[in-house]
């Protein structure tokens, strides 16, 4: 079963386009079970995206794409209430000095989400500013535990990135063996979800090795 667990909407500027009512359209039209809206460093399209799914059949997994202080970043979703409770407080403090002067962007160190990863379900990031390095993949891992933490692997269609995928899939595929965190579960080809409500081609990330879509949704 495919589910796209990472999907930003017009609530991530210049990132997306479609509105989240949009999005739970089109992944319903394309036969998803469930869909992950991860806006970057907010919840603002959730209720709306919720909303919208439920009418469909669409089961809807909350979660946002989080800034790290280091210019990274690093894809959370619920998998409790608990894990809501603790999304909302990682961004209230990655907005806490959203006012100061200079209005500096929103961003927690790493120790904000080791201190409230339970009930988070942790992927390592986009293809071009996530985590990849072992250390940090190991902090993630004794936080959010084998269950929660998973590579993520995406082909954003960018210059080259054919290549550089390939790479990092091998890397991490024996890495997080190492590590005894599963990557992602990639089905062959993921199918492209070119569609008017998607207005760029986009790979993204498939189910873990265990685990329906579903169970992400609760």
């Amino acid at each position: 079963m495919y589910a796209e667990l990472h999907a930003h909407s017009a609530f991530s500027f210049l990132d997306g386009a479609s509105l989240p009512e949009e999005l739970a359209g089109a992944a319903a039209e394309l036969g998803y079970g469930a869909c992950a809206l991860t806006d970057h460093n907010g919840l603002s399209g959730s209720m709306e995206f919720a909303q919208a799914s439920k009418g469909l059949g669409l089961k809807a997994i909350h979660g946002a794409e989080i800034d790290l202080e280091d210019g990274r970043h690093l894809t959370l979703l619920v998998d409790t209430q608990e894990g809501w409770r603790g999304l909302c407080r990682i961004l209230t403090r990655a907005h806490a000095h959203a006012r100061d002067h200079g209005e500096p962007p929103p961003a927690v160190p790493l120790e904000t989400l080791e201190e409230h990863a339970a009930g988070l379900v942790c992927l390592s990031g986009c293809a071009r500013q996530g985590v990849h390095d072992e250390p940090t993949l190991r902090r993630l891992l004794a936080a959010f535990g084998r269950e929660g933490l998973h590579v993520e692997l995406q082909r954003p269609f960018g210059r080259d990135d054919r290549a550089r995928q390939d790479h990092r899939g091998r890397h991490h595929a024996g890495g997080a063996e190492n590590r005894r965190a599963p990557p992602m579960n990639l089905p062959g080809q993921l199918p492209c979800c070119e569609h008017p409500y998607f207005p760029y081609p986009y790979k993204g990330t498939a189910v873990c090795p265990g685990r329906q879509a579903s169970d992400y949704a609760r």
